[in-house]
This record gives C-alpha cells, structure tokens and sequence, in this order.
C-alpha cells in the first residue's frame, strides 16, 4: 500500500464486527489489523473482471480503513453512508473499497458467498428495481473476481504491466 490506514486494535475490529451482527473473514481481519487499508501502490494496483465472456482490467484505487480520519475512506461510515440508490446491495455484503473510476469492490459476509471478493459497477449500474427477482450477485453489473481476499490481493499486478 502507498498509504496505510491508521494503526488499529483487535478491539476495534471487534466493535465494528459487532456493529455489523456478522464476522469478517480470517484473511480480512487480519487485513485490516496488519495494514487496515489505504491507497495501493503502483506495483499493485490492476485486478482482471471476467464479464460476459470478455476480460476487463480495472485500477484498484483505495481499500477503506476502520478509524481513518478520512471520512471518506472509513469503513464503517462508508458502510453507513450506502444509500446511493444504484449500489443496491444487501445486508450483509460490505463495501471494501473502490477502483479508479469508483465503482465498489464488495466482501459478502454471510451466505454462501461469505469471502469472495466481488466487483460492483457504478458507473454503469442496472437501475434499481429494473429486475427485483434476480439475486444481486446475478445482476449484470456485478460480478466475482476472487474466492477470497487473500486471493484478491495476490492477484494484483503493476499498472505498468497492465495489457
């Protein structure tokens, strides 16, 4: 990370665990406790979206940090603050951070799902209501990009090396 969040506690993880009602995976957890966060660094910044049988590549811009005095960039009032009505997404499913054009990377905690590592697209999201029967992570502006975050961030690649 070019800029680490703020140094937090087990504690703090713990509060906003219990703020949730749901337990962070073990790999994000200890995220969280060994970096918490930040802007990423060049060297490790595209990650690949596989979509309607095509291959995109998309800049990873910020991972949000509990207690950052960036309001902006705080997980948990960032998770309180989504209400935009074209991120709809449900209970349960918290919004880790954004790429470059800010569209929302997304860490399911509950379900079946609970772990993976999931892309939201913003700038191009379906309007809300348009399909009510299909599940959110079956929405044509969503999808999975890693089965874990241990997965996700090992998968990062320079910019430079980007193709």
């Amino acid at each position: 990370m070019a800029r680490r969040g703020p140094t937090i506690t087990i504690d703090s993880v713990r509060r906003f665990e219990q703020q949730l009602g749901a337990v962070l995976p073990d790999d994000y957890r200890a995220f969280l406790l060994e970096i918490n966060g930040g802007r990423t660094a060049r060297s490790n910044r595209v990650f690949v979206i596989h979509r309607a049988g095509h291959r995109d590549e998309t800049s990873l811009n910020t991972l949000f940090s509990l207690d950052d005095p960036d309001e902006s960039r705080d997980l948990a009032i960032v998770q309180q603050q989504r209400l935009d009505p074209l991120v709809k997404l449900p209970q349960g499913v918290l919004e880790i951070g954004c790429d470059g054009f800010g569209s929302a990377i997304v860490l399911p905690l509950v379900g079946e799902r609970r772990g993976e590592v999931w892309y939201s697209d913003t700038v191009d999201a379906r309007p809300t209501g348009s399909n009510p029967r299909v599940e959110w992570f079956d929405r044509r502006d969503v999808w999975r990009i890693a089965g874990s975050f241990a997965e996700f961030m090992a998968g990062l690649r320079p910019l430079e090396a980007a193709s």
